[in-house]
This record gives structure tokens, sequence and C-alpha cells, in this order.
């Protein structure tokens, strides 16, 4: 299994093309497989794809916000398939589309995002977060979202789900066929991470530091033969590059078992 590194959990490193640049190589040298974007700081495609070269590390998927997705679905598509970015995905709702309108409109466009990654062969995926695991019928929100187009893929974060009372190893497993790849974090209180997006946030930590049940989630995962388990922290309380040091070392000794 192969370890990856959300960038955004570095975002104050990553502004500007150099400070992404630089970040890159940071995270490659620490050991990590790749690193999965949240923005790309203008740096073009076939640049990108030569730096994760030079870095000897892949990018598994790519973080790409609702207003981007509107603004140019295809454009952001076409720039993976030249980054080599073989996965995208919705990441994010912001609260004030946290309602049966906002998830209606998702619903509607994921077959039109899916139906572009199929033209280009580019895989689309969703990352939840605990807002989505609202019960909807006989089901919660997320597998509504699913539902609306069988090609689309999940990148469970598993925090959120257990942040949302969902145990994440059942989901996983009941969601196999759809699961991609996973993140996974790492917390030290379920609040005093300061505010985001209207919501106060957990405390998060490096992997191995805190309180998360992860080890039942990397062995399902390690069982369920997913290609990429991938390291996400909202906030830190020490050096975010010393976290993902931290982080990765904790992962290593896991899969090296």
């Amino acid at each position: 299994m192969k370890i990856g590194y959300q960038l955004f959990s570095a975002l104050a490193l990553c502004q500007g093309a150099e400070g992404l640049k630089d970040t890159i190589r940071k995270i490659a040298a620490m050991g990590y497989d790749g690193v999965e974007f949240c923005s790309y700081e203008g740096i073009p495609a076939a640049e990108m794809k030569a730096l994760l070269a030079e870095c000897g590390i892949e990018a598994m998927n790519s973080h790409v916000q609702l207003e981007r997705w509107e603004k140019d679905a295809e454009g952001e598509i076409l720039y993976a398939k030249e980054a080599g970015i073989p996965c995208v995905a919705i990441p994010w709702m912001s609260p004030m589309l946290r309602n049966a309108e906002g998830f209606a409109k998702i619903k509607a466009l994921l077959p039109k995002l899916c139906e572009l990654g199929k033209k280009h062969g580019v895989k689309v995926t969703y990352h939840n977060h605990d807002f989505e695991f609202v019960k909807e019928g006989d089901g919660y929100v997320l597998d509504r979202i699913l539902a609306a187009d069988e090609a689309a893929g999940l990148e469970l974060d598993t925090f959120w789900a257990h942040y949302a009372g969902v145990d994440p190893v059942s989901y996983m497993e009941e969601k196999k066929d759809r699961l991609t790849m996973i993140h996974v974090k790492d917390y030290l209180e379920l609040s005093g991470g300061g505010m985001a997006g209207g919501q106060e946030m957990p405390a998060f930590t490096a992997i191995g530091t805190g309180k998360m049940p992860n080890a039942p989630v990397l062995e399902t995962a390690k069982g369920l033969g997913l290609p990429w388990v991938i390291v996400e922290q909202d906030n830190s309380k020490i050096d975010v590059l010393e976290s993902a040091r931290k982080s990765i070392e904790t992962l290593r000794r896991v899969f090296e078992r």
C-alpha cells in the first residue's frame, strides 16, 4: 500500500508556485509515495508532471473546489490528465450548501463530471466530511450522492466518519466496490482546533500520537487491497512538516508488520 500526503495539510507552505514546489520536494524526501493536490498555484500541467518525476513520486488525486468545477470542469480534468493525476475529487461543500438544495446540486453535477472523466480517462471521486452522514431515508446523504452515478469513486475520510458517529471500518466494507482510497487523521480532542467553515474544528495531531482508532482502519485498508492511504491534517500544534514526518514513520511501522 502506498502512503500519500494531502498538501492541504501544509497549505501555508504551498502558497505560490515556488512554495508548492518546495513543499512537494520536502514531502518526497520524507519517503511519501505521492501527494494529493488542493491547488496548482499556476504551475502548468507539463511542468507539474516533470516535477513529480523529478521527485520520484506520484499524484494520486486532486481536490478541486466546487467553484473551480463550475468554472471549467473539462479544463480541470484535462489538467489532471496532462499532469498524470489519475483521479479528481469533489472535496467539500460550504455550510450554505449543506441542505436539500445543495445536495441536489451535487447529485446533478456528479454525473456530468463522471461523463467528462470517462471521456478523458480520469476517475472522478467524492471526498466526505461529517455532514454527509446525516440520515436520508434508509441511508445517509453520502449514499445518495454516490448513487447519482455508479462511476463515481469514494475517497473516504475515515476520521470524519468517526466524528459523525459512523464506524469507518463498517462503511469501508460496505462501500468497498466504490472505495478508491482513504484519508487518515489523528486527533488530540474533538474541539479546540479553531474555526473553519463556520465550524469549530478538532485539534488534530500526527498519526499515532492521538486518540483516533486507526489500527482497524489501516488493517481493513490492507485487507481490501486499497492502493493508497493518505495523511491529512487540517491543523497542527507542531510544525506541519514535523507532523508529516511523524505520521509517515507511524504508517511505515504499521505496514511493515
